[in-house]
């Protein structure tokens, strides 16, 4: 129960410093007002991979689960971000350890996270040498591994 607590009282800003985690936990995990594409994503999951990709503007979405709709629905400007920028992962239980080989900067969005699933969150977030940050909670979990952020966990509600 006091899990719970913490998560919800970080979930809201509090406590959370930097610019980037407090501007990506309020307005991208936590945001409750709809968008544009709401109406063709139905699914919760999928309409945080949208609410993600908007903000962090990947130079590609990979994974076996990615769904057309969110693809669709990204703005040209997104989906063609400018030189240097990084790629976005999406992992479920289904995608294969061998298929996923990650290299800094990158993100990744991990989903209905299981003891094995949390294995490998742990694996990945033990390679990032003293940057990036980690957003989750015991269903899922996002990483931005990007080298100008700090290295942080941030356990909330999303």
């Amino acid at each position: 129960m006091f899990d719970w607590l913490k998560r919800q009282r970080s979930s809201r800003g509090f406590g959370i410093h930097s610019p980037f985690a407090y501007n990506f936990v309020l307005n991208v995990l936590r945001e409750r007002y709809p968008y544009y594409a709401y109406d063709e994503i139905v699914e919760r999951d999928h309409r945080l991979l949208y609410r993600i990709a908007l903000s962090l503007c990947p130079s590609e979405i990979r994974g076996n689960s990615v769904p057309r709709e969110v693809i669709r629905n990204l703005p040209s400007t997104s989906r063609n971000r400018a030189k240097g920028s990084f790629p976005l992962y999406v992992i479920t239980r289904d995608t294969p350890v061998a298929s996923v080989e990650i290299h800094a900067p990158f993100a990744a969005l991990f989903l209905d996270i299981d003891a094995e699933m949390r294995k490998r969150l742990r694996r990945l977030t033990d390679s990032m040498d003293g940057y990036g940050m980690v957003f989750s909670n015991p269903r899922r979990a996002v990483v931005v591994a990007d080298r100008d952020l700090p290295r942080q966990n941030f356990s909330i509600n999303f």
